[in-house]
């Protein structure tokens, strides 16, 4: 990996040319190879992917009026999206139909492709997080956060581990590990999950997390973020 520095009128460059990429960090700006990214093809993203699939055929027996709401939704959304450069840009009324519906399947709803009210929801208040090598048992992963933020909504957790130890290069693969609706306390175990997801995980790994809300029609806060290394187990 190359550190790159820009001169006027060129102050930023993000994405991939050449077989290259280019991004930036908290140590500025860089260049490196670009590599495949891993596919482990888990029945769960196969399951994903076949339900993704099936979007179209969907949208299409919408009524005009019905997909003319989703349009209407997508034109002022609950949530901001970003570029790779930070730039928002909006989704389509279909890709908002598919995202909503794809985080409905993922938290075991019932399917609805009704555009919903387009109510924001609040980022979680707190969130901090111990992570100790991942071996299955449940206390190798806690986090704590404000109690009763997700009594009437879902709690979202993702994990995504850093390239490098001590890297703060967070990756666009992030795995969610942990969710649950009308939690009432300050602090969840989730170690089984953390293991499943990344396996044995060793001491100084780092990793970044995300915890949202989710309402129960599958809109979402901002997550609120934190990164920790992975310690010694006391």
């Amino acid at each position: 990996m190359a550190k790159v520095q820009y001169v006027a009128p060129i102050s930023d460059v993000r994405g991939t040319a050449g077989g290259l990429v280019y991004s930036k960090n908290k140590s500025g700006h860089f260049v490196k190879a670009w590599t495949k990214p891993t596919n482990p093809a888990t029945p769960k993203q196969i399951g994903q992917r076949g339900f993704l699939a099936q979007m179209g055929t969907r949208w299409r027996t919408l009524s005009s009026a019905q997909q003319t709401a989703w349009d209407t939704f997508a034109a002022t959304p609950p949530e901001t999206d970003y570029d790779s450069l930070g730039n928002a840009y909006l989704l389509s009324g279909f890709n908002w139909m598919s995202r909503i519906a794809l985080r409905r399947l993922r938290t075991g709803q019932a399917e609805d492709l009704i555009a919903p009210v387009a109510t924001p929801v609040a980022t979680p208040t707190t969130f901090s997080m111990v992570l100790y090598p991942a071996n299955g048992d449940a206390d190798a992963g806690t986090m704590t956060y404000t109690n009763g933020e997700f009594v009437a909504f879902y709690a979202i957790l993702e994990l995504s581990l850093a390239p490098g130890v001590g890297s703060n290069v967070q990756t666009n693969r992030y795995l969610k590990c942990w969710e649950a609706l009308g939690v009432n306390a300050t602090t969840t175990q989730f170690g089984v999950n953390y293991h499943e997801a990344f396996g044995a995980t060793q001491i100084d790994n780092r990793f970044f997390a995300r915890l949202y809300r989710q309402s129960s029609t599958a809109i979402r806060s901002v997550p609120k973020e934190v990164f920790v290394d992975v310690i010694v187990h006391p």
